[in-house]
């Protein structure tokens, strides 16, 4: 039986990006960039006490330890940058093209990560070429459903954010890439869509 790590983690990462999209729907847009705020603030509040105080982070590696990676131990966890590419998105963009461009995310990271850890063999970096191949498969796949489900895009701007939600994920940028991922597909989804 194959057994991958941080499972925890990637079924956070998944589900909570499925949220922020469901959110998106569900909510005018003025309520739903206020809710985002709102967790934005809550996620990097309740980061800062689990690195700031003792008590917390100790409770927090008790109980959370599934969702953070060791070098998050005592840094920041990716949950502030995710939602801050979520409320970016969904500010600078259309609801669709933001809903794809946090679907891009939430399907193609843990796609990425799985198949890399497990068969990741030709290296890009600290990246690999399977995982890229598998976070654009999962990307495609997310926002054909998407669209296929309401979200009024053309296939060639799903297919366009998808590359492009892919290339930054792989490339090395100075910028965590649950910010640069959202916020970099999403204006390329709205370009190609003709909105601007």
């Amino acid at each position: 039986m194959i057994r991958l790590p941080h499972p925890g983690r990637k079924l956070y990462h998944f589900l909570g990006g499925l949220g922020l999209v469901a959110l998106l729907y569900l909510l005018e847009r003025p309520a739903a960039l206020g809710t985002l705020l709102a967790l934005l603030g809550l996620a990097t509040a309740m980061d800062w006490m689990r690195i700031r105080i003792p008590a917390v982070g100790a409770w927090a590696q008790a109980h959370l330890g599934a969702f953070l990676r060791e070098q998050e131990r005592y840094r920041f966890s990716g949950t502030p940058p995710y939602l801050l590419g979520a409320l970016l998105a969904a500010w600078l963009y259309p609801r669709d093209a933001a809903a794809l461009a946090v679907a891009f995310l939430a399907a193609g990271d843990v796609a990425a990560t799985t198949v890399g850890e497990r068969f990741g063999r030709t290296r890009i970096g600290q990246k690999s070429l399977e995982g890229s191949l598998a976070f654009l498969v999962a990307s495609l796949l997310a926002g054909v459903l998407l669209a296929g489900t309401g979200a009024s895009v053309p296939l060639a701007a799903v297919a366009a954010g998808a590359v492009t939600a892919t290339l930054v994920e792989l490339l090395p940028l100075p910028v965590n890439d649950n910010l640069a991922v959202p916020v970099c597909s999403g204006g390329i989804v709205t370009l190609v869509h003709g909105w601007f």
